[in-house]
């Protein structure tokens, strides 16, 4: 009570070294006189009290009575009052972790033009892992599969995120359900990949579960008292949006459309024809880097022409363009797009029949690329004839991440002259150039995965026209730390101070 100051260690995570975080010194004196009154009242309610059991009813009368119960109650009212009014004058309590607290990341926060990127060991420190866990993993809706993936009833599938397992399930009458990955008998992990079953057998004891999570199968366990109704797998939220299965274990949280933009989603998504596209290709990586250099790596063009030789022929710098809505997702353009000879060009493929709900008055998708990231970890490319996508999640070591790329498109992208080996060729083509993307995109993020680490490395400054989507980005990634509730995002966002701080939703 007497003193209050932040650990050690928040002096090295946050990267200012050398300042003292201290909330009060001392009490002050007007306070301490307060506890010494209530503890005076207090004594003095136990001594009347202790007098009353002593005396016989015979001896004490009705006035006295009628006195002491006045005493008593003018006491617990002004003890009330008093604390009431230490409570007001206490200093405000400390985050339980220096990764809730807001000083953490004044740097990031400040004006566009003078912030700093993230606090480096956000990106491979533990404890800040275990904070990430929390706040963002246990809270917030997170990206785990495609609709695609679920086509049929018994289609199931395991997500994995750090320690934390999940399997989702399609029921007969093609209802998605999510649940923890744990029997509740003896906690064995239930599933492991993916395929399709009828029942989720448990490998330990054949405890059984339908795929709507219900226990429907004990052997050998007969116990009356039992009740099986109620040990049923314990359920995940689950939704379908913008063609990607999303789960979420807070039971208070809104839908994903309310996380990414408020009642009405990001719009041009929802109208986009997601569900009548077929996966075509897809590839797993295990990466030596934190997911969200994964995710801030692909809203940024700035590392174009260093790293992506080949995609700057076909998608330059100088085309790359803000198409950002108010909500809590990044958004960007190519417009237009270049054919260069190569495999994506637009007349390789159809364009996507229905794909015209992305185009504004300002960019037609018939030549044009629009770019997605939505809070917290999928990200989204649409090309006027197929659409890819990458799922970041963490491993449960730090700084490791399990990604996935998918290629889809609808059967209405390709060509009428198109054997079906030629097509599968051009298919073939298109997956092999969005993975060595993606493979180039992979090394540089695992470099920046070792820098980061370095000591004197205290963040960088961003670009106000390249990077001011990962500006935007890491304010999410703090406001969901700290467990801020800002009001949603605007178009456009470059000074949280100013515009964000000290509103809410």
């Amino acid at each position: 009570v007497l003193s209050c100051t932040h650990p050690p260690s928040r002096l090295l995570l946050s990267g200012l070294a050398g300042r003292q975080f201290e909330a009060t010194a001392r009490v002050p004196a007007d306070m301490l006189g307060i506890r010494k009154v209530v503890a005076r009242r207090i004594r003095a309610f136990s001594a009347a009290a202790k007098v009353a059991e002593a005396q016989s009813p015979a001896v004490v009368s009705g006035a006295a009575l009628h006195n002491l119960d006045s005493q008593i109650e003018k006491i617990a009212r002004r003890n009330h009052e008093l604390e009431a009014k230490l409570a007001e004058m206490a200093p405000p309590a400390m985050p339980d972790s220096p990764w809730k607290d807001p000083a953490t990341y004044a740097a990031t926060r400040r004006n566009l033009d003078f912030a700093l990127s993230l606090v480096p060991a956000a990106y491979y420190d533990a404890s800040y892992q275990e904070v990430e866990r929390e706040m963002i993993w246990q809270k917030k809706w997170f990206a785990a599969e495609h609709v695609q993936n679920f086509q049929s009833h018994g289609d199931f599938r395991v997500v994995d995120v750090g320690p934390q397992s999940f399997v989702i399930t399609m029921d007969r009458h093609g209802e998605l359900h999510a649940f923890h990955n744990v029997c509740r008998h003896r906690g064995a992990k239930l599933c492991t990949g993916g395929g399709n079953k009828k029942r989720l057998n448990c490998p330990y004891h054949h405890w059984s579960y339908n795929l709507k999570g219900e226990l429907v199968g004990t052997p050998h366990f007969d116990q009356p008292h039992f009740d099986r109704s109620s040990t049923g797998l314990i359920p995940m939220r689950v939704e379908a949006y913008a063609g990607i299965v999303w789960l979420c274990a807070d039971p208070s949280a809104g839908s994903v459309a309310d996380q990414l933009g408020g009642s009405l989603g990001v719009p041009e998504l929802e109208r986009y024809p997601f569900q009548d596209l077929k996966i075509v290709g897809s590839k797993d990586y295990r990466i030596n880097c934190d997911w969200k250099l994964l995710a801030e790596n692909f809203m940024e063009y700035y590392h174009l022409y260093a790293v992506h030789p080949e995609l700057a022929k076909f998608s330059t710098v100088e085309q790359h363009k803000d198409n950002q809505g108010p909500g809590n997702y990044v958004g960007f353009v190519t417009n237009p797009l270049t054919n260069s000879g190569g495999c994506m060009d637009l007349n390789q493929f159809h364009p996507t029949p229905g794909g015209q709900a992305l185009s504004t008055p300002e960019w037609d998708a018939k030549d044009t690329a629009f770019f997605y990231h939505l809070f917290p970890n999928v990200s989204i490319t649409v090309y006027p004839h197929s659409v890819y996508t990458l799922i970041m999640l963490p491993q449960q070591e730090p700084g490791r991440t399990n990604e996935k790329l998918t290629l889809l498109q609808h059967p209405g992208s390709r060509l009428e002259t198109d054997t079906d080996d030629q097509y599968a060729k051009k298919v073939e083509a298109a997956l092999g150039f969005v993975c060595n993307v993606n493979q180039e995109d992979v090394d540089i993020c695992e470099m920046v995965g070792q820098g980061v680490q370095q000591g004197p490395y205290e963040g960088g400054v961003f670009s106000p026209t390249m990077e001011n989507t990962v500006y935007r980005y890491q304010n999410m990634v703090i406001d969901a730390l700290t467990g801020a509730t800002p009001p949603l995002y605007p178009p456009v966002m470059n000074d949280y101070e100013a515009q964000m701080a000290g509103r809410s939703r």
